[in-house]
Parts: C-alpha cells; structure tokens; sequence
C-alpha cells in the first residue's frame, strides 16, 4: 500500500507531493472546525466545563493525527518523521496560541482562562523534559522493544491529569445548581438533544481524522525524497505544523466562540498528551525504543518546545500580579522559538 502510494506523487519532482500534502492539511482543517463547536456544545450540555473537556475530549481528538501519523512513521521504519512532528506540533501549538494572544490582544486569551491551565502547562512541560533527556542520554533502558521513558510519561501525565481534574472539580463546586421545576426539566431535555447531536458531530469529525491523517506521513515522506530534505526537517516543521491544524482550526474557532478555557486547554492538553504517543510509537516500531534510534536534532527543538511552554505559564500566571506586557512579551518569545526552530533545523 506505501509503496503503490509513493509511486504515485514520486518521480515527478517535489510539487506534486507537496500539493498532495497541503489539500490533506486542508481537509484535516475543515474537518477540526466542526470539533470546536461540538466540544463547546458538549462542555455546556454535560456541566463538566470548558478546561476540562478542553483538556481531554479536544485535545485528545485533535492529536489523532499525531498518533495516526506518528505510529505510520514508526511502522515504516521513519522514527524522526514521527519524533520530529511530536516536538513540532508543540512548536507550532505555541506559535497558534501565541499569536492569537497577540492578534486578540483585547481578549487577553491568557490572563483570563482559569489559573489551573498552568499546571498542564507545566505537565507537558515536564512530559517534553523527560523525553529530551531520554534523547540526550540514550533512553532509561527497555522493557521489551519499549522503552522506560514513554512508560514514565504515561505515568507522570496520568499522575498530572489526575491533579487538573481535582482542582477543576474543586472550581466547579462552587457553581449555582440549575433552577427546580418544570423549566429544569425542559432544559434538561433540550441538553440531552444537543448533547446527542453534538457527540454525532464529535465522533464523525474524529473519525474523519482518523482516515485522513495517515496519508500525511506517505505525503512528507515523498515530500524528503524529492526535496533532498532530511527526516528531521520535515518532520518537525512541514508535518508538524499540519497535523497541528486541528488545534489551529479548534483554538481559532472557539477563541471566536469567546470559550478561551477550551481553547488554552486544548494547546496545552495537546502537548501533554504528544508525548504520549511516544509509547504507541514505540510498540509500533521493533527496532527498540524509538528515542535511542533518532536524531540529536531532536534535542534542540525539544528544548525549544520546553522554552515555549515555559513562556505560556508565564504568560498565564502573570495575570496574578495584572502585567499584561508580561504576556505580549512572554508570547513575542514564543514566535521567536519558532524561528529559530527553523533557523536550528535549516542548518542542519
């Protein structure tokens, strides 16, 4: 199937891969918008809040396209494709939430969402250290073809998610009970229908990424081929930026909304959950564990992702002291790191 698929957008030069590459971005785009919507809907009609279905319901349907893509890589013998567009994608979900700080600059996106955004914030911040350091190093060590590494990210982000929901069910108790009567009960019922359509939305939207984003990696592949571009390259910037276009669909459109919890929540709980895919990549790919088998280019852009995110927390928790230039200037940083991703990888 790869090989009959490769044949088709390689031998003719790199535009028409590249072409093949951009119209699956853009349905992958169109598709998330309709994400956006169903999650806000599902948020309201279920009672469980923007952040934390922003958190795990989006962002964990808006990173089917890194696991789709990600565990492809790993089976077809392509680990930086599939490393590099972990590290990208949180490049690139900075780059969306830092711009969109600084184009709705009077919203001020992230000084208000809740304060507890900051500690997944600081979860993926700490899941992308790990994973760095695992480069760096060689890996922990493996149990079997997987690594020690991806299995101590599952545990830290089951260990962080477990503290998010805990402050956010603290936060929610203190909301005002729906009214009693008839009108409760209509409201009800109204949610319920809204909710059923919304999860229909929801489901086919997900598995629509599904189908679409594992041609992403065939596409970026011929794409290296035909450019002369390295793995690395590609990887982290052309597919990470375009499986990222589900959270750039997603944030745009619920920032619009004016749900900015689901739209932070979703950038950071994306980030978080990225680094999770290490451990389907690594079941997938039976060389050993992927991050003792890929470049040290990795270990720039990770620690660049981690810079980034650093910038976000920044940005959040300075709303406590009211300093909205701390912000502008913590978001100005982040378009920075971008840059000089591309400047880092370029070189190489």
């Amino acid at each position: 199937m790869k090989e009959q698929a490769l044949a088709l957008i390689t031998g003719h030069g790199p535009w028409l891969p590249l072409a093949a590459f951009l119209v699956l971005g853009a349905l992958v785009f169109l598709v998330a918008s309709r994400l956006a919507r169903a999650a806000d809907t599902i948020a309201d009609a279920t009672g469980l809040g923007r952040a934390w279905i922003g958190v795990i319901l989006l962002a964990g349907s808006t990173s089917l396209p890194e696991i789709t893509t990600d565990v492809n890589a790993a089976v077809l013998g392509v680990p930086d494709i599939g490393v590099g567009d972990l590290m990208g994608s949180t490049l690139a979900n900075m780059l969306i939430l830092a711009l969109l700080d600084l184009v709705y600059a009077k919203r001020q996106i992230l000084q208000k969402v809740a304060i507890n955004h900051a500690v997944v914030g600081l979860l993926a911040i700490a899941l992308t250290m790990i994973a760095g350091i695992a480069m760096a190093t060689g890996g922990f060590g493996r149990l079997g073809p997987i690594g020690i590494e991806s299995l101590v990210i599952i545990v830290v982000y089951l260990l962080g998610m477990r503290i998010f929901y805990q402050l956010t069910q603290t936060a929610a108790a203190g909301l005002i009970p729906d009214p009693p009567g008839v009108q409760a009960a209509q409201a009800e019922g109204d949610k319920r229908v809204r909710l059923r359509s919304a999860a229909w939305t929801f489901t086919l939207a997900a598995a629509a990424l599904v189908i679409i984003a594992p041609l992403l990696v065939i596409s970026a592949e011929a794409y290296s081929v035909e450019s002369g571009m390295s793995q690395t390259f590609v990887g982290t910037l052309l597919v990470g930026l375009t499986t990222s276009f589900p959270e750039i669909a997603t944030t745009v459109a619920a920032v619009r909304l004016g749900a900015v919890d689901l739209a932070v929540g979703n950038i950071f709980g994306s980030n978080a959950f990225n680094m999770c895919v290490l451990l389907f990549m690594d079941v997938a790919y039976t060389q050993g564990p992927v991050l003792a088998d890929v470049s040290a280019d990795h270990i720039a852009t990770a620690q660049l992702a981690t810079l980034s995110m650093a910038f976000g927390v920044l940005g959040i928790m300075s709303r406590l002291e009211h300093r909205s230039a701390v912000t502008r200037f913590g978001s100005l940083l982040v378009v920075a790191s971008y840059a000089a991703g591309i400047w880092l990888l370029s070189r190489g």
